[in-house]
């Protein structure tokens, strides 16, 4: 009996070619490449951008980042070697300027990829020389998990790097990505799918002149089918360079951005963020509907007091955090002073955030913006000139440095390209609207793509941590996350 049983299980393992489960990959893309992106006559803002000669001195800083992130992907602990970085840093040279295809899988011990990309004959000795040195040193640093070797193959105009050999078949792996469907017109569409992660299939294509994002996005916890009222602030007044309204913030957020570290037991039910003009300081002001405002002071004071004098001996942030019945203040260590303080004008409580006086007036928001928002299933608006929010943004994100003791405006590449693109950069509208039990749909049109905010944290990743004017305390600096 045994001998019939393995006479067919080899029988059945012959005829399936001994092929293994397929694992769903974590990630997939398709990439026009930024070689391509820079002839975009369809979308002539981002071509603008993109040619900028201030553009060119992102290509180092860049290439080094993604290898960084590729490493930290890979689940590899601690920094890469300099040799492993700098291996990284050539593959990513190519995969920011080329048409490439690729995929990740989880694997044992760590995350497993597979990549075709047109590369220039003349960059193929690069591949076939630190290809095998960045992912054997990923394998060393994860613990030397076990796994057949990185392979580079090459098919026509396609090269074919694979991190496990065994698990991604030249063959097989060249179908495999061939499979994945494009989107039509699609300079750049990604599908994500990482355990405890929201799912999401990004596309971004070009119409009319501007790029538009489409994306479904799975939460990790359900949306309700009713979505409580706006709570829209009274206080909120044109004119207006930019405004996001934001409810239901918990499962929108969960598995990303997990609100409750910084809130405690005080949830945000609703967030609104606008912009005002002003010629001297530009900073955007906030305001957060909270159940219980006091508490969520309490408890922001609570974590945040042993980085300031004289609550640590050893303090991380320059000024004093004070705390009075309704408010707190930062003084001292900035040229303006930050405040958060319950308004308890509104029909519920909110808790407020500036750093310089609102423009008084008497105006609404505009009527057109409120029916957009109002929509039933809509969980998130967001409009800008995206001109005038990369300043509010860039100056808001520095904040953080001038409290460390570190200089504010610094002639970093990325800075100098954000002020140079920005000015060129008109209007972007985001909506996000619920489509399901734990389904969103996220539609977005704008001249790039990206909003105020993500060009500010894309340079804010690119360049380095300003230096320190002087230093606070003995304590390690913070390092470049």
């Amino acid at each position: 009996m045994s001998r019939i049983l393995l006479c067919l299980t080899a029988l059945i393992l012959g005829l399936t070619g001994c092929s293994r489960p397929e694992t769903p990959p974590e990630l997939r893309w398709r990439f026009l490449g930024g070689r391509l992106l820079q002839l975009q006559t369809n979308a002539p803002a981002l071509r603008t951008i993109l040619t900028l000669p201030e553009a060119a001195a992102l290509a180092q800083p860049l290439a080094r980042q993604m290898a960084q992130a590729w490493w930290n992907f890979g689940q590899a602990d601690g920094e890469p070697p300099p040799a492993a970085l700098e291996a990284g840093a050539q593959l990513t040279q190519d995969l920011i300027q080329q048409l490439s295809i690729g995929e990740v899988v989880p694997a044992s011990g760590g995350r497993e990829f597979a990549l075709a990309i047109q590369v220039d004959p003349a960059r193929v000795a690069v591949w076939e020389k630190s290809w095998p040195a960045f992912i054997s040193a990923l394998r060393t640093a994860r613990g030397g998990s076990a796994g057949g070797p990185p392979a580079v193959t090459r098919r026509d105009v396609w090269l074919l790097a694979v991190s496990d050999s065994t698990l991604f078949p030249a063959e097989a792996t060249f179908r495999r990505l061939a499979t994945y469907p494009p989107v039509p017109g699609a300079l750049l569409q990604f599908d994500s799918a990482v355990k405890g992660r929201p799912g999401a299939q990004v596309a971004f294509t070009t119409t009319n002149g501007n790029v538009r994002l489409a994306a479904t996005v799975t939460t990790v916890e359900s949306v309700p089918a009713t979505l409580p009222a706006w709570e829209l602030p009274s206080f909120i007044r044109e004119p207006l360079i930019q405004f996001t309204a934001a409810r239901g913030l918990k499962p929108l957020t969960a598995g990303w951005l997990e609100l409750d570290s910084l809130t405690g037991s005080n949830p945000i039910n609703q967030l609104f963020i606008w912009g005002q003009p002003n010629v001297t300081m530009r900073f955007p002001f906030m305001a957060a509907q909270v159940d219980q405002p006091k508490a969520l002071l309490d408890h922001l004071y609570q974590r945040f007091q042993n980085s300031f004098a004289p609550a640590s001996p050893s303090p991380l942030y320059q000024g004093r955090l004070l705390q009075d019945t309704n408010r707190l203040v930062l003084l001292g260590g900035l040229p303006v002073a930050p405040v958060l303080q319950i308004s308890e004008k509104e029909t519920k409580p909110f808790v407020t955030f500036g750093v310089i006086p609102m423009i008084r007036t008497t105006n609404p928001p505009a009527p057109e913006m409120i029916q957009q928002m109002n929509q039933p299933n809509v969980l998130v608006y967001d409009f800008e000139f995206t001109s005038e929010s990369v300043k509010q943004w860039n100056a808001l994100l520095q904040l953080p440095e001038l409290l460390e003791g570190r200089q504010g405006i610094v002639n970093f590449p990325g800075s100098r390209w954000l002020m140079t693109a920005g000015p060129k950069l008109g209007e972007c509208v985001t909506v996000v609207t619920r489509s399901g039990d734990r389904t969103l749909e996220v539609v977005r049109k704008s001249p790039v793509g990206l909003s105020g905010l993500e060009l500010t944290a894309l340079t804010k990743w690119l360049d380095p941590l300003p230096p320190l004017r002087r230093q606070l305390t003995n304590s390690p600096a913070r390092p470049k996350p």
